[in-house]
């Protein structure tokens, strides 16, 4: 079978197991095993599981499920709590603060953490049920939620970076950097939504309470000790790894003994709260485990096949310049997002894509950005659309899919924009690590 039949065979394969219900690293894994069956020898599969062991061995791997950890005893400890708080004195105020106050609140909790189902979670349960109190439309209300909670994906410390980072081998510490402005960026044209959104339809979101609208500047002032914890712990993540005191990894360590620290001082810290953080660590390493094997498998086998080769020529065959095959492959990644996770897009297309781009004479560092951006957007695209699926589990009954899938499209919007910027002007991802690296 040539390698073009192969290719749409392993795409219709793939769909088909979702469809049927299989779980992605299911479909993705039987889909390798069946390829190296169909091409090769059955021998051919030891030397997959020995790059997956080599893969899986990566120091930098480490820090995944730390970072987990972290957000879930964060979660837990009354962190968020106090970081709403905080924001909604200073911005709930304005027409609008709540939603506001909440995607502000989810950027500086990505910043801690680097967890998009954990940020959606904890702001859903925080956040929403106060703004649906307050008769905030719901498409507001959940939309803030959903996409605020998608800004872990480019904030440091993000995840995505670093499963990029080691997959590229680009300095996690420079995508971190490299994804600040452009995330910043992103929740700024959130912001810039919801307070363009309550102009024109001010019932949309009703001005809260005398009590708060009533506060002075020094009891606002007060509120201020609210976000010490979330800064502290920031700066230990963040600042550690800036530094060069510590790896990506250690630093994620740092985190999580700051985070129980946090806890302790909140009087949260017991044996319930940290077995369910570990439980919960256990089964999103596992899942995010396995989806690294089968993509690994996959890729090994596809690229065994010929299949990187082809893909790679087929690309150049279409003679679309250097932007022209960025464009495209940004296209590729939006298909993708409506149907996969983004382990699986990452181990399935960074390996084939990069080799093009550093080629073309683009900075990889850069591409990570782009990845994560498109990332977010897949966070918020249906069908999949994690963000949706995330924010259902904490939403009250009568709160339909439908509804949550409309009040993300509006942010999907906005994060499209934010993409096109991006990718744009690079520069606005790579001057802050220039800047940083020259001193």
């Amino acid at each position: 079978m040539s390698i073009e039949w192969i290719s749409i065979v392993i795409v219709l394969a793939m769909l088909g197991l979702m469809v049927m219900g299989l779980p992605l690293a299911w479909s993705i894994g039987t889909v390798a095993v069946g390829l190296v069956m169909l091409k090769f020898e059955p021998s051919v599969m030891s030397m997959l599981v020995s790059r997956v062991f080599d893969m899986s061995m990566n120091y930098t791997l480490m820090s995944v499920p730390l970072f987990v950890l972290m957000a879930g005893i964060l979660q837990r400890s009354g962190i968020a709590d106090q970081l709403f708080r905080a924001v909604n004195v200073w911005a709930g105020g304005l027409r609008g603060g709540l939603a506001i106050g909440t995607i502000i609140a989810n950027a500086i909790m990505a910043s801690m953490v680097g967890i998009i189902g954990a940020e959606i979670v904890t702001f859903g349960l925080i956040a929403l049920p106060e703004m649906l109190s307050k008769k905030y439309d719901h498409k507001l209300a959940l939309g803030s939620v959903a996409a605020g909670g998608g800004l872990a994906t480019l904030i440091p410390p993000s995840v995505v970076f670093i499963v990029y980072g080691m997959t590229a081998g680009v300095p996690v510490g420079e995508l971190f950097l490299a994804g600040v402005v452009p995330g910043l960026m992103l929740g700024a044209m959130f912001i810039f939504y919801v307070v363009w959104r309550c102009w024109r339809h001010p019932e949309a979101a009703p001005l809260v309470s005398e009590d708060l609208l009533s506060m002075t500047l020094k009891e606002k002032l007060a509120t201020l000790k609210e976000l010490i914890m979330p800064m502290l712990i920031t700066a230990g993540v963040l600042g550690s790894i800036y530094t060069g005191v510590a790896t990506p990894t250690e630093a994620a360590a740092v985190g999580v003994v700051l985070a129980l620290a946090a806890a302790l001082i909140n009087r949260k810290l017991n044996w319930v709260m940290v077995r369910e953080s570990l439980h919960e660590t256990l089964r999103i390493s596992c899942m995010l485990s396995w989806l690294f094997f089968a993509a690994q498998t996959i890729i090994g086998a596809y690229t065994l096949a010929g299949g990187t080769t082809f893909v790679t020529n087929s690309i150049k065959t279409l003679d679309l310049g250097p932007w022209g095959t960025v464009i495209l492959m940004n296209i590729i990644w939006t298909f993708l997002g409506c149907f996969l996770d983004w382990i699986g897009i990452l181990f399935l297309t960074v390996p084939i894509f990069l080799p093009l781009i550093l080629e073309w004479g683009f900075d990889p560092v850069w591409f990570g950005v782009v990845f994560c951006m498109n990332m977010h957007l897949g966070y918020l695209t249906p069908p999949f659309a994690p963000s949706a699926f995330y924010l259902k589990s904490i939403t009250p009954p009568e709160v339909t899919m439908t509804q949550i899938y409309r009040a993300t499209m509006p942010y999907l919007g906005w994060t499209v924009v934010a993409n096109i910027v991006t990718v744009a002007w690079p520069a606005l991802s790579l001057w802050l690590p220039k800047l940083m690296l020259r001193h």
